[in-house]
């Protein structure tokens, strides 16, 4: 079978690096001088001082430094420009909105400890000798075959399968199926990402019925997607609904952000996801090609004994501390210059050597502080950030 990967060469939407209009790089301008404002850099010279309720909170009762460090967490493994475009997306290039949304995620996440304990934490609960009752139940989701990552779209973003029938929401506690629900977004985010990084979504009615519906995990779903992980979805497709379902779609469906409820589609039977998923990455099961069935691959001892050299991680963060501080200073330069200048352009080129030495440094930063996945084990994912998303290790 022929593997997709996330490189190919394909149309770049409106909005997106690579694809933006002067007022749309101006307004990722004006994101970077709040954000820089906010971390602690007040000297930088464009325009008026920030004056809107969370900008006026965090300047008094947040420390920079703090900021700073939760806000280059949030960006590894990722474009820091790309990052930013999606909650401006997320808020119609309205910039101080966007960019209230985007403080609002990234204090979200040092109260979840999304770092430490997702990230950290993830699939390596497996491999302790005595495990909590919730341990327990977070890997007995992975076990399940519930959900899992298979093939790529058409446009060549990962597709994210859930097969709602083997769920059971009385046999975990809501809070587990909360951190399991981050830890595969967490996962997929270095598997679509740059120009794909978007996901194609499934949820797989087939066999449904009321025993399966889990109200608090749709509502807890819903939300990050909107406000936390905004301009995540490309598709989603709803495939196979039993009559039973569409009551509860009555529901749902007014809980859904426009934006969000235009990206469903209803599909049905063995031809339904053709339209949207290459028949070589389609599974037997959904009418195509694919022979893959899912099967997970425990942790393995010793996987993740690059997570106890604190002395690396530690040298592998100061390095990425200094090219944090390099984008910084290029980023000051760039936001008073015109961006369809040529100086605007030659620094905006600077800050993408930056960029992608960050990008670099991500990756040999991810086995220091990102546990063992399955999506590892499996081939799909390497740990220098290559994507196989048809691997069938």
């Amino acid at each position: 079978m022929a593997t997709m990967t996330l490189t190919s060469v394909e149309s770049i939407e409106p909005g997106n690096l690579g694809n933006l209009s002067p007022d749309q790089e101006r307004a990722l301008q004006e994101a970077w001088v709040h954000l820089l404002r906010l971390c602690g850099n007040q000297d930088v010279k464009h325009g008026a001082p920030d004056k809107s309720p969370i900008f006026m909170a965090h300047l008094k009762d947040k420390s920079p430094d703090h900021f700073r460090k939760s806000l280059w967490e949030s960006t590894l493994g990722d474009n820091p420009d790309a990052l930013v475009l999606r909650f401006l997306r997320a808020r119609k290039w309205d910039v101080t909105k966007g960019v209230e949304m985007l403080v609002s995620a990234v204090n979200w996440r040092d109260e979840r400890q999304i770092f430490k304990s997702i990230v950290g934490g993830g699939e390596g609960v497996g491999l302790k000798a005595k495990r909590t009752p919730d341990e327990e139940a977070f890997m007995a989701q992975y076990r399940s075959g519930k959900a899992y990552v298979r093939g790529a779209d058409k446009d060549g973003h990962p597709v994210y399968i859930i097969k709602v029938r083997l769920h059971d929401p009385n046999k975990q506690p809501a809070s587990v199926m909360e951190d399991f629900a981050l830890h595969n977004i967490e996962t997929l985010r270095p598997m679509a990402r740059s120009r794909k990084d978007k996901v194609c979504l499934i949820f797989d009615l087939t066999g449904f019925g009321l025993r399966n519906m889990d109200f608090h995990f749709i509502k807890f779903l819903i939300s990050i997607l909107e406000a936390r992980y905004p301009e995540t979805l490309n598709v989603v497709l709803v495939h196979n609904a039993p009559f039973v379902f569409w009551g509860i779609w009555n529901v749902i469906k007014h809980w859904l952000d426009p934006v969000i409820a235009s990206k469903i589609n209803f599909t049905s039977g063995s031809k339904g996801m053709a339209q949207f998923i290459p028949k070589d990455n389609l599974q037997k099961c959904y009418g195509g090609d694919d022979k893959y069935e899912y099967k997970y691959a425990e942790p393995v001892v010793g996987e993740n004994e690059c997570m106890q050299s604190e002395e690396k991680k530690v040298k592998i963060l100061g390095e990425r501390d200094e090219l944090a501080e390099q984008f910084v200073q290029h980023t000051v330069e760039w936001v008073s210059l015109d961006p369809v200048s040529e100086l605007g352009q030659e620094k905006n080129r600077q800050r993408g050597d930056v960029i992608r030495d960050l990008e670099e440094n991500s990756w040999q930063l991810d086995p220091y502080i990102r546990s063992t996945t399955f999506y590892h084990r499996a081939g799909v994912l390497g740990r220098q950030g290559e994507v196989n998303l048809t691997a069938a290790r």
